[in-house]
């Protein structure tokens, strides 16, 4: 009647197509709507109604296993292949990537799930499915929580025995979560969900300390660190210069756009502060919920605003991680305390900065100020 996903003994047949449509949340009767065109030969339209309700009736059967992944994988009610078990636990797990962008950095509260009319109406998907996608979200986050000893995205694989891929993107929705991030300032309204998933990845890699716990949380020793570099690097008028000239002198033999040498002198100072002020905020939990926000309007809307390409920015940050260990003028057991300090936020604003240059109208533009 369609193609099978598993056959795994004569009482339980899964079927792909169907499976996705109660995924999608389609009640029986828009199934069989939905299916009826694609069935070769034709067959009357209350034999599919039929068939598609067994298969929503099977479903509704695993529905509670499936929200304990590894009971759902060791039952022997459903005689399934263990392939075929996997299988239905990471489709079950998947989701529609406009719904969660629509749920970054809310709480995983009651009130969200009552709100999820609203992320129904934005995206188009139903709200059942809207409501799965929730729960998923929710029952992830409250057995994860309190776990210690593996990392995160171990932990998510252990529990929930989900391909390595799928637990990256959950662990990542839910440090995003868990330090309540804002993700709907106006200048963010132009980035999607992959956009924040991916800038949350880098930020656990750079920024967070190593841990037992398995929610990773933002270095403090880092924090205090570039607090302690941007006194140095900003305060003494001689190691500034110097590193201006260097950063200036090395971009030189890099580039062959002029612009990026005409401007880099008057704007040097100020995205360099941007820069070391983004680190020093990591472990100030009010002010971190902005980062996002921080690194898209005081780091790439300056590139932009000086006209600079993706090129140009990357060649500045890794000249600024170079240039660093050449100061004279900045005592050598300074270099030596904070150079991995320094390496891991130049890095961290690079890749981020990176993948959120992305062009707002020109005349958000022109109103912003820089020098903050």
């Amino acid at each position: 009647m369609s193609e099978w996903m598993v056959t795994a003994s004569s009482a339980v047949v899964l079927d792909e197509s169907i499976l996705q449509l109660w995924l999608l949340g389609h009640n029986v009767d828009q199934a069989t709507i939905l299916r009826m065109p694609a069935i070769q030969p034709p067959v009357p339209s209350r034999v599919l109604k039929s068939y598609i309700t067994s298969q929503y009736r099977t479903y509704e059967m695993m529905h509670h296993y499936l929200h304990h992944p590894r009971h759902f994988a060791g039952q022997f009610m459903f005689p399934l292949s263990h392939s075929a078990k996997q299988h239905l636990i990471e489709r079950y797990y998947s989701f529609d990537e406009s719904v969660i962008r629509e749920i970054l950095g809310k709480k995983l509260n009651s009130r969200t799930r009552k709100d999820l009319d609203e992320v129904h109406e934005k995206t188009g998907v139903k709200l059942t499915s809207c409501r799965r996608q929730f729960d998923n979200l929710k029952r992830v986050m409250k057995r994860v929580e309190d776990a210690e000893g593996r990392t995160l995205i171990q932990d998510i694989e252990h529990q929930f025995l989900l391909p390595h891929h799928l637990a990256s993107q959950y662990a990542h929705i839910l440090f995003i979560a868990d330090n309540k991030f804002d993700t709907f300032r106006k200048r963010l309204s132009c980035y999607q969900f992959s956009d924040f998933e991916y800038c949350s990845a880098i930020l656990m890699q750079y920024f967070t300390a190593p841990t037992t716990d398995t929610l990773p949380e933002f270095d403090p020793q880092l924090a205090q660190d570039l607090r302690d570099l941007k006194s140095l690097l900003l305060n003494d008028r001689a190691v500034l210069d110097e590193f201006r000239n260097r950063v200036s002198n090395a971009l030189a033999s890099e580039s062959s756009h002029p612009p990026v040498l005409e401007r880099i002198q008057s704007n040097f100072k100020i995205i360099l502060r941007n820069m070391l002020s983004i680190g020093g905020l990591i472990n100030q939990q009010k002010e971190v919920r902005n980062i996002f926000g921080e690194i898209a309007e005081k780091i790439v809307d300056a590139f932009i605003q000086v006209g600079w390409s993706v090129l140009d920015m990357e060649c500045f940050f890794d000249c600024m991680i170079a240039e660093l260990q050449n100061l004279t003028t900045l005592a050598s057991r300074y270099r030596k305390r904070y150079g991995a300090s320094w390496i891991q936020l130049v890095m961290g604003i690079k890749l981020c900065s990176i993948r959120l240059y992305r062009q707002p109208s020109p005349q958000s533009i022109l109103t912003r100020s820089f020098t903050r």
